[in-house]
């Protein structure tokens, strides 16, 4: 951002790592952040490097760095900030100096494992969480029950459960066993729990629930609870998915930094 360069609030706050820009357009509505002391509560508003943004009465400092992780969360693990009383935060997994405003791009629950994309760039957040930008996720689902033909054609062409529409972008039956069936599905976007949802929607019982890919970045060659930084190679692949949307640009501009 150059000195006399205006940008969208939100956007001057996911650069900061302070949030995603999703979450950052809640705090604006919500009235939580000022900008040169007076309280900002409507999208659009646009800032300068030089403007004092605040978040709950704190400045936000832009960061250093920026870091970009993939991790191998275990089971047990919440993708939050701070842990809870039964389950530690996935940033203990990372040494105390990666842990500065890191946040995790797309949720697994505490019972699934895998694949763990985090930065402390929201635009990065962004990028990989929108639907628009059609980032699709795999996963390997360990199954008991019989993986019916009416499962295998409706659970891709979509099933209404409590008012959402739930689909798979595809889905792969690895082994039909009915004690212990194995299938990889792919989602663009995904709900809260959708995978464990839509399966249990057709007497399908999740015994295991592992990501193991987010776009161009693999899980392989992670081990349970490790970590590594983002490859080059893998931003550009990144950035071939979006091409066309108005982050390209801003993603571009990761790759440069990185």
């Amino acid at each position: 951002m150059s000195e006399g360069e205006a940008i969208r609030l939100q956007k001057y706050i996911a650069r900061s790592g302070f949030a995603s820009r999703r979450r950052a357009e809640d705090l604006i509505v919500s009235g939580r952040v000022l900008v040169n002391g007076a309280v900002v509560s409507e999208l659009g508003v646009k800032v300068n490097r030089g403007d004092k943004v605040a978040i709950d009465g704190k400045r936000l400092r832009p960061l250093v760095q920026k870091v970009y992780l993939a991790i191998y969360k275990p089971r047990g693990f919440v993708c939050s900030a701070v842990s809870s009383e039964k389950f530690p935060s996935f940033l203990i997994l990372l040494p105390d100096a990666l842990r500065r405003g890191v946040h995790h791009a797309g949720r697994l629950d505490v019972s699934s494992e895998g694949l763990l994309l985090a930065s402390n760039d929201g635009e990065f957040t962004y990028l990989v969480t929108h639907p628009k930008f059609g980032v699709r996720k795999e996963y390997e689902v360990e199954t008991r029950g019989h993986v019916s033909r009416s499962f295998r054609e409706q659970s891709c062409r979509g099933v209404r459960v409590d008012g959402e529409w739930l689909r798979f972008a595809d889905l792969q039956v690895v082994r039909d066993d009915p004690k212990q069936g194995r299938v990889i599905v792919g989602l663009i976007g995904g709900k809260n729990r959708e995978i464990r949802r839509l399966l249990q929607c057709f007497g399908l019982q999740v015994t295991r629930l592992k990501r193991i890919r987010i776009g161009s970045v693999e899980l392989k060659g992670l081990r349970d609870g490790s970590w590594r930084h983002l490859r080059p190679s893998e931003f550009q692949q990144f950035s071939r998915r979006v091409e066309g949307q108005s982050a390209t640009r801003s993603f571009g501009n990761l790759k440069r930094k990185r």
